[in-house]
């Protein structure tokens, strides 16, 4: 049995990672490049995350003596969560299942070091390559792992779009796996259901549009327009294009691994009241506390959530954090005020107005204003 075969049947059986294939560790076409380049440089403007992080990375940048690219797809499907109107009457948030899931999280991490220690173990190097620089779907389509849908997110036959990937490099030479054959044929439902028109042509998707972009990763101004379309997502969590897709309507959810409610479904008032500790204690230990940074941002997020709701019950939290939030986050309260409009917002919003130094939170008053009359 070859090193290949070996490590195949490793993956399959000992992991249960149904989805592996290998490439080699060559550049990619430009025509690639140039495209993925122009995400990677938004991401850096937009996040202190990626910031310098606005060019693409090559194998070699990982490991000198790269021999091989192994792509791996766990499948993770997480079921179905509330949706916005059944989130209403309490006021809830919504957030992405596998993102605030921390034992899956882990779990996943102990696939992957194992993963790792097959070829370690042998001698060889291996290395995960973590982060946005390399193009770890474009990898995916190029050795098996599954197809681009027109929504630009990887599917497989048998498992749809619900695929999580973790990619590695290592020296150890193994042989290649072709590509599938796929695509979404006529099928533009993902296109028609992106409720920002992110997905601007086949295959293509705009990130600056896109909502989980701005939920999760926008730490700038975020777009009247968008915020209009973000429901009640509290970080990247957007599945429209997904649930619209019909290679995803059988799928079985992931059993054994279930987040709490509480970070599931958090009550948006609350959020405004939470400590430093309760962010460390929480949020922060999950994916998407770590994409967010800063509770901060979970709190612009949860008055946008409070804006779409359109519910006066919320003007009184509202209210206090147009007082005193966070710069970050009383802009977005003063918009979420101004699109639940009525004669206490407008009260509401002239007060703070006149109180208000900061000029970008002035702007918004102003605009929130001009929407209530």
């Amino acid at each position: 049995m070859s090193l290949k075969d070996e490590f195949v049947q490793f993956v399959h059986d000992e992991l249960q990672i149904p989805l592996v294939g290998v490439l080699p560790p060559e550049d990619f076409p430009e025509e690639d490049v140039k495209r993925i380049t122009t995400v990677l440089e938004l991401f850096a403007r937009s996040t202190p995350l990626a910031e310098g992080a606005g060019s693409l990375m090559k194998p070699a940048d990982y490991l000198t003596e790269a021999r091989s690219v192994i792509v791996a797809g766990i499948p993770g499907y997480p079921g179905r969560i509330a949706g916005f109107e059944e989130c209403r009457e309490k006021l809830l948030g919504r957030t992405e299942p596998t993102h605030v899931n921390i034992e899956l999280s882990q779990h996943y991490m102990e696939k992957g070091f194992q993963l790792g220690n097959f070829f370690t173990s042998r001698g060889f190097q291996c290395f995960s390559i973590v982060g946005t620089q390399y193009p770890i779907k474009l990898a995916a389509s190029k050795c098996g792992i599954g197809f681009y849908g027109k929504n630009s997110v990887i599917q497989h036959p048998d498992f749809g779009s619900w695929i999580s990937l973790m990619a590695y490099v290592t020296d150890a030479d193994l042989e290649p796996d072709a590509p599938i054959e796929g695509d979404c044929g006529n099928c533009d439902l993902c296109m028609k259901a992106c409720p920002t028109g992110a997905i601007y042509s086949p295959y293509r998707c705009d990130p600056a549009r896109c909502v989980d972009f701005n939920l999760g990763h926008n730490k700038k101004n975020m777009p009247s327009e968008v915020r209009e379309k973000c429901s009640n997502l509290l970080g990247e969590g957007c599945t429209v294009c997904r649930d619209a897709c019909p290679k995803n309507r059988k799928l079985k959810p992931i059993e054994g691994f279930k987040p709490s409610t509480e970070l599931l479904h958090p009550s948006l008032l609350n959020i405004f009241e939470m400590t430093d500790e309760e962010w460390d204690n929480g949020y922060a230990n999950t994916l998407m506390g770590f994409f967010l940074m800063d509770k901060k941002y979970l709190q612009r997020n949860a008055a946008i959530s409070l804006g779409n709701f359109r519910e006066e019950r919320s003007l009184k939290v509202l209210s206090k954090v147009l007082d005193r939030g966070d710069d970050a986050v009383r802009g977005y309260a003063a918009w979420a005020v101004g699109r639940i409009g009525g004669n206490t917002a407008a009260d509401i919003l002239k007060s703070s107005l006149t109180e208000e130094k900061n000029k970008d939170v002035r702007r918004e008053i102003e605009s929130a204003l001009e929407s209530v009359r």
